[in-house]
């Protein structure tokens, strides 16, 4: 029993009940503040493998590629929550073998980049920033809340030729509300907290919901998802599938939420839909 946690929860129960509002802003400052965890050695390799450049003074980027004369099919790769660029490296030497440049973004308060906070949305303007800066992309493969926040950038103008969603929520407010829960909020301060980070945000829950931002989208999408993902549950793939007019549903079994990077089963799948014409 990780008895920290079950305390937190427990004073989240009480501060629920007797006062609601420090309890709902205390939650919105964990929420949004991602922490940063130690590179692990196959990273090293990755970084070393790749070149680091920054997006702006606040976001830096490492690009893959065969050769400084790159193919001009550009993949863009869109890390999760508390994870980083290098951790998408399992998708990266097959693609560069194929002859893409393929490059990742640490978001902010992610990586290299700056920032003690973060959120969804600004995931998705850093998104829109990367397009920008470095033109237009093949595809753009986003894992855990870096597809939300794909899915979001897509839904908001970002444009791509295919759309890759692995293991991703379809509403911010299913992520909002899975964490309330998990935290131990009750109903009314989970209101509150939902409040309270749409004020921070700029951007309200409701409005980041990709079911309704990607209703007119026909971009050809592939959403990869495992059926035992106790992280983001399969249902929110499932949930936004039949909203995208050309996309398919992969749903894996027995790689979780994070092993579904490193699976060549979902990298064949990826470099098939990837590679695929577009008609």
């Amino acid at each position: 029993m990780n008895y920290a946690l079950e305390g937190y929860k427990l004073t989240n129960r009480i501060s629920s009940v007797i006062a609601p509002n420090w309890a709902a802003k205390n939650a919105s400052i964990k929420f949004l503040s991602p922490k940063r965890y130690e590179i692990k050695a196959w990273e090293k390799q990755a970084e070393q493998a790749g070149t680091r450049f920054n997006l702006s003074e606040q976001v830096s980027a490492i690009r893959w590629s065969q050769s400084p004369n790159t193919n001009d099919k550009q993949i863009l790769l869109v890390h999760g929550w508390e994870s980083r660029a290098t951790q998408m490296y399992g998708l990266v030497k097959g693609l560069v073998k194929q002859g893409y440049t393929v490059i990742a973004v640490d978001m902010p308060g992610h990586g290299h980049s700056s920032g003690d906070t973060s959120n969804a949305y600004l995931f998705s303007q850093t998104v829109k920033l990367a397009q920008q800066e470095l033109g237009h992309f093949h595809a753009i493969i986003g894992h855990s809340m870096g597809a939300g926040a794909a899915a979001i950038a897509v839904g908001k103008g970002v444009m791509t030729d295919k759309l890759v969603l692995i293991s991703g929520p379809s509403s911010i407010e299913n992520v909002l509300r899975r964490f309330s829960g998990f935290v131990g909020l009750n109903k009314k301060t989970t209101h509150k907290f939902i409040e309270f980070i749409g004020h921070y945000v700029g951007v309200s829950a409701t409005e980041l919901d990709a079911t309704k931002l990607l209703q007119t989208c026909d971009i050809p999408a592939l959403l990869i998802h495992d059926e035992h993902d106790i992280e983001v549950p399969v249902s929110e793939s499932a949930r936004l599938a039949p909203v995208l007019a050309r996309s398919e549903l992969f749903v894996t079994k027995g790689l979780g939420h994070r092993k579904i990077l490193k699976s060549d089963e979902v990298f064949a799948k990826i470099s098939s839909f990837v590679n695929a014409e577009v008609y």
